[in-house]
């Protein structure tokens, strides 16, 4: 076989084992479908673990804040980990409340999913392209990406999407784009690095101590998902550095997910071989 054959193939290959889990390439939480509460209280991403996907809350409470989300009262007595199932099919959603509280210096509350498992593996997401939601909401919030060992990835100041407040129900598409670090603190990492090990998914609202709001989310997915028909929608490549080594006349790649097609150019800026992964 030609060499410059056997080292663009090898270079497929190298880029498409980087990520140890993934998930499917699509998934749809959706609560305006029939659905008891076990099924409703877990997104479903494509991993193998029951523990994986579950609904929870998270505030500020771990650092002395007083923040909170307010489950409807006739839901609220059960505690047998389906809160979040119940509300959704009572209510269509989930139909709930926060309270940011004094405390803390930045309020925050908010709820989401475990990509992976309970022990926040990361898994590539890269194939979503970004969320849907269906919801309404009387305030803003924001789309969190965390990541498997946040701490030495972003320092903690992960990726985030703003959403804007609705009156009443719409259907928006937040592409990975969109989503940035704050400037100032923290780790600067880029995207591609996050979603190839993102652990979990966090839709928070942060505001001044005293805001209270309601919110009412109906549909969670991948882009383009929420549509009642959906168009097909194309993955697009993410931006994130890829580092090329070579060694003798075996040239691999590293730094990205997944290549579709590796492709081989002299610096007159000629094809030499392009193959297909």
């Amino acid at each position: 076989m030609d060499k410059r054959v056997l080292f663009a193939a090898f270079a497929c290959a190298a880029t498409t084992v980087l990520a140890e889990n993934t998930v499917n390439p699509t998934f749809l939480w959706n609560a305006t479908e029939k659905g008891d509460a076990k099924f409703l209280a877990r997104v479903i991403t494509g991993s193998p673990d029951t523990l994986s996907g579950w609904w929870h809350d998270f505030t500020d409470n771990n650092d002395g804040g007083t923040s909170y989300i307010q489950f409807p009262a006739d839901v609220e007595i059960f505690q047998d980990g389906l809160e979040y199932g119940y509300v959704a099919e009572y209510y269509g959603g989930l139909d709930l409340k926060v309270l940011l509280g004094e405390g803390y210096e930045y309020p925050f509350a908010g709820f989401g999913f475990n990509i992976w498992n309970m022990e926040m593996k990361g898994a590539d997401i890269s194939a979503w392209d970004g969320f849907c939601l269906s919801y309404k909401s009387t305030l803003d919030f924001s789309i969190e990406l965390t990541p498997e060992d946040e701490k030495d990835l972003t320092g903690h100041n992960n990726h985030k999407a703003k959403v804007e407040k609705s009156a009443s129900i719409i259907t928006v598409n937040v592409p990975w784009e969109k989503f940035e670090q704050e400037s100032g603190w923290g780790k600067e990492a880029d995207i591609g690095s996050v979603l190839a090990k993102t652990a979990a998914v966090k839709f928070i609202f942060s505001d001044s101590a005293g805001t209270k709001g309601d919110f009412l989310f109906q549909k969670v997915g991948s882009y383009g998902m929420c549509s009642d028909s959906p168009d097909k929608i194309e993955s697009s490549p993410i931006a994130a550095p890829v580092k090329a080594t070579l060694s003798g006349r075996t040239l691999e790649f590293t730094g990205a997910t997944a290549l579709e097609k590796a492709t081989v150019i002299d610096l007159q800026g000629n094809v030499v071989i392009s193959e297909s992964c």
